[in-house]
């Protein structure tokens, strides 16, 4: 049973429908869904203030590139490159969706900064990247670490809304209100040469 399983880690991509309300937190894993499947959660929206606190707490500076790994509608790499104008790349594999991020990111004028790519992120080289963000489920950021760890360079930044990295010790955690009451907790790590896989 080692035949490769491609997953796409979006960040809760909408499969079967295209409204984007405003959810309650996902309490699933991915576990619970098929595991050969491009989509492992549906697609549900980071609050506005949540974008922001994350970003904020990502410390961004000249010259960093982020990456969003499942970039669901493009707000997370729209608000990189509007508020802190560095080059963001979002990678999504619904082509809805990263066909809507296309369309905000034009009307925002942000096509020389922001791109959309429709890619499983199992796949992506994620070396460029000085910063990660991600709203994913926990088996899927659990997944994840060994590519961050042996391809993101010593002091990039990795954060992620609502789920942690099972183990990884958090260089900060902070829990922040969102506009309709629900706490939502964000988690920083910084990548260190010598942190275990």
């Amino acid at each position: 049973m080692n035949r490769p399983r491609r997953f796409a880690l979006c960040l809760f991509v909408l499969v079967a429908t295209t409204s984007h309300r405003e959810s309650p937190v996902p309490i699933a894993h991915a576990d619970d869904h098929d595991r050969d499947s491009p989509y492992i959660a549906p697609f549900v929206p980071t609050p506005e203030e949540v974008v922001a606190r994350m970003l904020e707490l990502a410390e961004i500076k000249a010259g960093d590139v982020l990456y969003d790994l499942g970039s669901g509608d493009g707000r997370i790499v729209i608000a990189a490159a509007k508020n802190y104008s560095i080059k963001a790349v979002g990678f999504e594999i619904d082509p809805a969706l990263a066909e809507e991020s296309r369309r905000k990111i034009k009307l925002e004028g942000l096509e020389n900064l922001v791109e959309i790519r429709e890619q499983d992120i199992q796949l992506v080289d994620l070396s460029p990247a000085s910063v990660v963000t991600m709203y994913l489920y926990p088996s899927a950021n659990i997944r994840l670490r060994r590519a961050i760890q042996s391809q993101l360079k010593p002091g990039s930044r990795v954060v992620s809304h609502q789920f942690d990295m099972g183990d990884w010790t958090p260089l900060k955690t902070e829990q922040v209100k969102d506009s309709s009451g629900l706490t939502r907790t964000i988690y920083l790590w910084r990548i260190e040469a010598s942190r275990g896989r």
